[in-house]
């Protein structure tokens, strides 16, 4: 049963389940007297001022036998996210030495999260937008990454800084570009995406929307995953900041956008690319915005 399932169980306010016996902590999950989706530590610690957010409540309480710190949900449209979360608590704090360090490690745990719990907007990017920054989140993680390492490839990707190019790297870059299986080309936005001084490539990943209950890759997925392989707290929170400038803030509208992954294929931009360029057109054209025919840029394509 999943930890969802389990949840959906609880109808009682003020009713909790602890969330496995042999887990060296007391963890239980529930709802609060409010009828809120929690987990709770149950243990004996020094209690420190931990503030919630708009998201998610904190109280911690004791009484004879025990302390306790809360976390209560107030915010139903990212259940998704409280749900990961709550998983996360309970495997990271799994195989610590002893309990004295639990309430730490909860904490901690939870101040890693904090800046992803904030309430829901209504204003939510839309079908091509969500696939552009699963596009560019591939990017990183599967290509970028494994060249100039995690923290590197994040410094290197614009988000949606005032800048031509989604990522910039030493004396190179590459422009991401995410299609639908079915398209045969890719769209230039401006005469500077392609333009400069030095080689780049162009990134071309193709995606196939499928159902909700197929189990692809989601705009939610993606960002917590990738937001857990940054070992730096530092660069988890630059990792959030950038996708917030992209528009990005979790909720459960982004699960039903499903995708799997068809193809990826890159481009090496040189002299010889065909574009369009500030120095290529007419002086009287300021702005193009074209297709460049994937079948036709076969001969550009990097295969080692």
């Amino acid at each position: 049963m999943t930890l969802k399932e389990r949840f959906d169980t609880f109808t009682t306010p003020d009713f909790y389940s602890r969330v496995d016996s042999e887990h060296i902590l007391e963890l239980y999950i529930g709802l609060d007297e409010k009828g809120r989706r929690s987990i709770e530590l149950r243990s004996a610690f020094n209690p420190r001022k931990v503030r919630g957010t708009s998201a998610i409540e904190v109280n911690q309480y004791e009484n004879q036998k025990y302390k306790t710190i809360r976390f209560s949900l107030t915010d139903e449209e990212i259940s998704g996210l409280f749900y990961t979360f709550c998983e996360d608590l309970i495997e990271q704090t799994r195989n610590l030495p002893d309990k004295t360090g639990g309430y730490n490690a909860i904490v901690v745990r939870f101040h890693q999260w904090k800046k992803m719990f904030i309430s829901s907007k209504k204003d939510f990017l839309n079908e091509p937008q969500i696939m552009g920054l699963i596009g560019e989140l591939l990017f990183l993680k599967d290509q970028l990454s494994k060249r100039i390492g995690f923290s590197e490839a994040l410094k290197s990707w614009s988000g949606q800084e005032l800048t031509h190019k989604d990522f910039s790297y030493g004396d190179t870059w590459t422009e991401v570009k995410t299609i639908r299986r079915s398209s045969q080309s890719v769209r230039i936005s401006s005469l500077e995406q392609l333009d400069s001084e030095y080689d780049g490539e162009l990134a071309v990943y193709a995606l196939e929307k499928m159902s909700p209950e197929y189990k692809g890759i989601t705009l939610n997925k993606l960002i917590v995953e990738m937001r857990n392989l940054f070992p730096d707290n530092d660069d988890r929170d630059l990792f959030m900041s950038k996708v917030a400038l992209q528009g990005y803030e979790y909720h459960n509208y982004y699960d039903d956008f499903v995708y799997e992954q068809i193809y990826n294929k890159n481009f090496r931009v040189n002299s010889d690319f065909p574009r369009l360029t500030p120095d290529n057109v007419p002086e009287a054209v300021t702005k193009s915005i074209y297709d460049i025919d994937l079948n036709s840029i076969a001969e550009f394509e990097i295969t080692d």
